[in-house]
């Protein structure tokens, strides 16, 4: 238990509840900015159940979920070795946040620099030396939190959504 919520890893029965979750942040994160109707197009592809079953059974995949003192689902985060990382990210073996989600109304409770860390902690048991991720350039509040926790930008990448192309920065933090 970390203040009124808990980590912990998820199983294949998770996948329904974490399918759900994760489309209901992104959106709630970037519906805004990435209308309709490419933004079901997108959520149908990256957030289905079988997809989130999958990745979880995944025998090098890491998927922690964060709940509240009702079990009620608050963030995610998705974490897997890197076998072939982005120019900028240097380490012998890298390891990716592939997902990193925390509604809003739970943010500024502590609640992503506990996910943060379990992924930290995560990797390195597994041998990582460096951790990476992709986060919108236009996404300011991300970007700042990352760089609270010890990333720094390191390079950049597309992000492609429908026939719109954003720009990411790929961020590192060497362990």
């Amino acid at each position: 238990m970390v203040g009124a919520f808990t980590i912990r890893r998820c199983d294949a029965s998770d996948a329904p509840a974490l399918a759900s979750l994760a489309a209901r942040l992104f959106t709630q994160a970037y519906g805004p900015t990435h209308p309709e109707p490419e933004l079901s197009r997108y959520l149908a592809r990256s957030f289905s159940v079988d997809g989130a079953r999958d990745a979880i059974s995944a025998a090098d995949v890491s998927m922690f979920l964060v709940e509240d003192s009702a079990g009620a689902s608050m963030a995610y985060a998705y974490l897997k070795p890197s076998s072939e990382p982005p120019d900028g990210v240097v380490g012998v073996h890298p390891f990716e946040v592939v997902r990193f989600y925390v509604d809003a109304a739970c943010q500024g409770r502590g609640v992503g620099a506990a996910l943060m860390e379990a992924c930290v902690r995560d990797a390195k048991e597994r041998g990582a030396d460096v951790i990476w991720l992709q986060v919108w350039t236009q996404a300011p509040w991300a970007v700042g939190f990352y760089e609270h926790v010890g990333f720094s930008v390191v390079g950049s990448a597309p992000f492609y959504f429908g026939d719109r192309v954003d720009h990411d920065h790929i961020m590192s933090r060497a362990l």
